[in-house]
């Protein structure tokens, strides 16, 4: 609502566009490779770890995000900037932290993640109602298990859509229902389908989100650097 409050009052002014992270150049250039990073032109102006902490320091300038008047703080900072590159200025970019910050897969009461350790780790947050996220957990079955280990959380989804879904699919993976302490500790996640890679020692090496054309293809690519 407070983006939108933001698009509309500068309607024919300024464009607005949403990329898919895989797609981003502007995200490749800053070696962006997490959810939400905003540009204006060609500035970074707000880094992922300003919205969610990502493993790391919880020090971003709008954490708590599910806080209202960090929210607000980021529409005025959005306008600000905006309103300085309409009037002809130049809009410094932010720096990224995201390669100086290793983050690890947590444990939980839900899944001890280190337990997993040995080979890489695929983590799928899904729903039931997700097209896209069904659509993955099929094509996940053809994977190979002694190659990686396939976690896949339900979120956001009744029990018993989760058992008749499970029950349909026959997915090849360890499945879990998202507990509110399993989500916090991914920070969210912001939103699904979001894919969380890590390595044989359980450190996060790429995190998928949304469902593009490619995203399978870049899941396979991923894979085979580990």
């Amino acid at each position: 609502m407070l983006v939108q409050e933001v698009i509309n009052r500068y309607a024919g002014r300024a464009r607005f566009v949403v990329e898919d992270l895989g797609a981003s150049k502007l995200a490749d250039r800053f070696g962006v490779d997490k959810y939400p990073a905003i540009f204006v032109d060609e500035s970074l102006v707000a880094r992922p770890e300003d919205f969610y902490a990502w493993g790391g320091p919880a020090t971003g300038k709008y954490l708590p995000w599910n806080d209202v008047a960090n929210r607000r703080k980021f529409q005025t900072d959005l306008t600000r900037m905006i309103d300085i590159r309409l009037s002809g200025g130049t809009v410094a970019s932010t720096t990224t932290k995201h390669a100086d910050i290793e983050r690890y897969l947590p444990n939980t009461k839900d899944i001890d993640f280190a337990a997993l350790r040995g080979k890489p780790v695929l983590v799928e947050f899904w729903a039931t109602w997700c097209p896209p996220c069904l659509s993955t957990m099929t094509w996940l079955k053809k994977l190979d298990p002694k190659d990686v280990t396939v976690v896949a959380v339900a979120v956001d989804s009744p029990q018993k859509d989760i058992d008749a879904v499970v029950e349909r699919l026959k997915p090849a993976a360890r499945v879990v229902v998202g507990s509110a302490e399993l989500r916090a500790a991914f920070d969210g996640p912001p939103a699904v389908p979001t894919m969380v890679l890590a390595d044989a020692k359980g450190k996060i090496v790429r995190v998928f989100y949304g469902a593009p054309a490619n995203l399978h293809e870049e899941i396979e690519k991923a894979l085979a650097k580990l």
